[in-house]
């Protein structure tokens, strides 16, 4: 019988892509730690079959471990030879989760998504974007999330919170985290707040080095597992704060999901009372507001801000006392669900950075010139995104674009 653990922590690890070598840095990272009796480290570790790094006998395929102290990822190492699985495929998630439940059950249970990542659509026909020169470390092509070069496949958020849904039944992880660009959207939290309590990711794109996961692995096997969820979140933070310092242009944030619906609440009555008073004549107000607001991912031509940033610029505004008064409880409400956030000083300012991003293009056109915009039409089937579906933010952003196109 296999004994309970106190965590089990599952990392998809998708090297299927031009992320690979940083696959192997992230790996001996949590080498260096290793699993123990109290703490489960197992990794899910796909390669493709055209490298773009060589080394550790050049597998192609996908490889299950059990991260042990020292260990190298080498075929003879591995617990599990999967072959030639789609990681594109929201399937092959949910089987890894339950493969990883029930082998290693634990009382706690964190998932780590790592790959590509573009936030709260992940559309199956992005184009590669050049890259800007701040970035360097990250490839074009991260408009989505966990793509695998072999199949060509690429998982939106709606096929991997159906998948999880349904292998779950109405349980939840303890964490969902996404080592991956720009996963900490509003759109995301709700796709995923039925999943897991809380979910770690970031407003901004990540270096291709992401995490660094001694620094916050080390903390949770030195206490032999005794950790909550609430208080490892909050690590993984920190350990992004030790890993890249205040002069990065950075971000990382644990939110409570339990409370996402709170939150999207007061964002659809922000987003009815903005509506009912939005005309030729008060438009400038919420023009003015949204230009006080930094696109993240600049140079890519994305379209998420920080939904505190963006409320906080409408208090400033000349719009309608009954809209300010939505704004101000939407801001109360973002500073509930997030637990702690990293950023750095080139990510506060007008990029905000507190924690929770929403789509927002500026203009009808940029909408419209959004490979990934459908996603906000009305009447979208294709993948819909359940926060464009039950909440009132796609109304106020279509009320807003017929008048600034």
């Amino acid at each position: 019988m296999t004994t309970q653990a106190e965590w089990t922590v599952l990392v998809f690890l998708n090297a299927k892509n031009n992320l690979e070598q940083y696959a192997f840095d992230n790996f001996a990272q949590m080498a260096n730690v290793g699993s123990t009796n109290e703490v489960n480290i197992v990794v899910e570790f796909g390669r493709p079959k055209q490298h773009y790094f060589k080394g550790f006998e050049d597998w192609s395929k996908t490889l299950r471990f059990r991260v042990e102290k020292g260990q190298t990822p080498i075929p003879k190492n591995a617990l599990e030879d999967c072959g030639q699985t789609d990681m594109g495929d929201p399937a092959s998630l949910a089987t890894f989760v339950e493969w990883g439940m029930k082998k290693y059950p634990a009382k706690h249970t964190m998932l780590v998504i790592w790959d590509h990542g573009q936030g709260w659509r992940a559309p199956l026909d992005a184009p590669d974007m050049p890259q800007p020169a701040e970035h360097p470390a990250v490839s074009g092509g991260f408009r989505y999330v966990s793509n695998d070069d072999d199949t060509g496949n690429k998982m939106f958020n709606r096929g991997i919170q159906d998948a999880l849904q349904k292998l779950l039944g109405g349980k939840k992880l303890d964490i969902i985290a996404f080592d991956a660009c720009l996963m900490s959207m509003l759109e995301s939290h709700y796709a995923f707040r039925k999943i897991a309590r809380i979910m770690v990711a970031s407003e901004e794109l990540e270096p291709g080095d992401g995490w660094q996961y001694e620094y916050w692995l080390k903390p949770l096997v030195d206490t032999k597992g005794a950790m909550t969820a609430e208080m490892l979140a909050p690590t993984v933070i920190a350990a992004m704060d030790k890993r890249y310092g205040e002069d990065a242009d950075t971000t990382l944030s644990a939110v409570l999901l339990e409370m996402i619906e709170s939150l999207s609440t007061a964002v659809s009555t922000f987003s009815t009372a903005a509506t009912a008073v939005m005309t030729k004549d008060t438009i400038a107000a919420f023009k003015t507001a949204r230009n006080g607001c930094k696109n993240y991912a600049p140079g890519y031509g994305l379209h998420s801000i920080d939904l505190q940033q963006f409320m906080e610029q409408i208090g400033k505004s000349t719009v309608d006392a009954s809209v300010k008064t939505a704004a101000t409880d939407v801001i109360a409400k973002i500073q509930q669900v997030v637990m702690k956030r990293h950023a750095g000083k080139p990510r506060q300012g007008a990029f905000g950075s507190h924690g929770v991003s929403i789509y927002f293009p500026n203009n009808r056109a940029a909408h419209k010139a959004d490979p990934d915009g459908k996603g906000y039409d009305e009447g979208n089937k294709h993948f819909p995104v359940e926060f464009v579906e039950k909440e009132q933010w796609a109304t106020f952003l279509r009320s807003y674009w017929e008048l600034v196109p």
